[in-house]
């Protein structure tokens, strides 16, 4: 199987769909000689935020000299971004190599009888298998939806769990209630294995102290951070473990973050990964994420951001109000239908001078036109485009207009962000 095979693969089995669930991919596993049994693992879950802790944590690892594997998902701008070590992607060839021996374990499968692996079953036993080979010194692995059912909980005894902030989001496969989510989310909780969290809504944190309780698990609360400045491109907060801390991530949230990655690293010490305060420092500053408050353009302003649901919507009206407070402020949002975009739409209330509304390339989008009217139901002015390049060439237009300086952030869904990306560039190179 060469890469272009592979990729066909790949896509070809998402008309499996997403079924929560372990047998699938316990059999599948198995096909592969349970290598995932080998590895070292710490396992992170929650609504908002997972991807960007588990960058801190291998940035800050990576210095200090450990091969760290991440499994991220799902994927923004290349497929063979959710499996990387130490920063670097999957190769072509060794995608190729671990998806020709995951199909044929998938193939083994169905010969016996047994239902065919999902696509993000297939991703995360490629993940697994290559992780294997390179002979990681520890993995991190981000869970897709859940928790207790998803593909990433095969783990008996990962080094540690962590939670990121819980909220409302994948109702249709989670429950409808913040105790239903975050029950689910607990179920990565294994026995004796240390637990590090932000500090939760109250309904949330009852509900994963109580698990760790039962599993006489540790439980450590991340330090809250209600201080941070931006300055130069970068953010800056104390914190009393490693002091002065600096962020190429922008976000107002990445304090929250990337304090929960230092906790996890304390932690991590214990089990004896020892991670230098300076080396903690340096990987927290040099730690980047793709399209999460990133910067592509200095003149104008311009950033893209997966802010995909009602809690992130908040947070990164918080980050615009912080950062960028006397700056005309212009918005380019695409959402999935099955999100809750009203209550989005509401907590963006005067964040936006202007939103651009566009209808990303994906089954599930919501139409542009809904979406700009639920905008007008909250008394933000939006103006409906036809595709994602006259939105951004009308936003990087409006930035340059007048004299009051201006900001341009694409966000909403993260399935269209490589085209905004895409897109500026094209209109940039001109």
């Amino acid at each position: 199987m060469n890469f272009t095979q592979s990729v066909q693969f790949h896509e070809d089995a998402k008309k499996y769909g997403s079924i929560l669930g372990l047998d699938t991919i316990r059999r599948l596993m198995h096909e592969l000689n349970d290598v995932h049994a080998e590895l070292n693992v710490v396992q992170i879950a929650g609504t908002n935020g997972k991807g960007s802790v588990s960058c801190f944590l291998a940035s800050a690892l990576k210095e200090a000299g450990y091969i760290v594997g991440q499994f991220n998902s799902p994927a923004v701008f290349d497929l063979r971004e959710v499996c990387q070590i130490n920063g670097a992607w999957i190769g072509e060839s060794e995608y190729a190599s671990c998806m020709e021996e995951t199909a044929l374990a998938c193939r083994n499968m169905t010969q016996k009888g047994f239902s065919h692996p999902t696509v993000f079953e297939i991703e995360t036993a490629l993940a697994f298998l290559w992780f294997f080979r390179r002979k990681c010194d520890i993995v991190l692995l981000e869970t897709g939806m859940g928790g207790a059912l998803d593909a990433t909980n095969l783990m008996e005894q990962p080094l540690c769990s962590v939670f990121t902030s819980i909220g409302m989001d994948h109702t249709d496969y989670l429950g409808d209630s913040m105790e239903a989510i975050a029950r689910e989310k607990a179920g990565i909780i294994k026995p004796g294995c240390p637990v590090v969290s932000v500090k939760q809504k109250p309904k949330a944190e009852r509900i994963l102290r109580q698990r760790a309780e039962e599993k006489k698990a540790a439980y450590v609360l991340a330090r809250e951070i209600t201080e941070s400045k931006l300055s130069d491109g970068r953010l800056w907060f104390w914190h009393p473990k490693v002091g002065e801390v600096t962020l190429s991530m922008t976000g107002s949230y990445q304090t929250e973050n990337a304090s929960l990655a230092i906790e996890t690293l304390d932690v991590l010490k214990k089990a004896g990964y020892s991670v230098g305060k300076e080396q903690i420092l340096k990987g927290m500053k040099e730690a980047k994420w793709s399209g999460r408050f990133e910067r592509l353009s200095k003149k104008p302003l311009f950033y893209i951001d997966g802010a995909h649901n009602t809690e992130a919507a908040r947070e990164l009206k918080t980050s615009l109000f912080q950062n960028f407070p006397n700056m005309r402020r212009i918005g380019i949002m695409g959402v999935m239908a099955d999100k809750p975009f009203e209550e989005m739409t509401g907590a963006l209330q005067s964040a936006f001078d202007l939103i651009y509304t566009v209808t990303p390339n994906h089954a599930r989008a919501l139409a542009a036109q809904k979406l700009a009217d639920a905008c007008g139901r909250q008394n933000i002015r939006a103006v409906v485009k036809e595709s994602v390049f006259e939105a951004v060439k009308a936003a990087y237009e409006e930035a340059e207009k007048g004299s009051e300086p201006a900001m341009v952030l694409a966000f909403g869904s993260l399935y269209y962000l490589k085209e905004v990306k895409d897109a500026l560039y094209e209109i940039t190179k001109c």
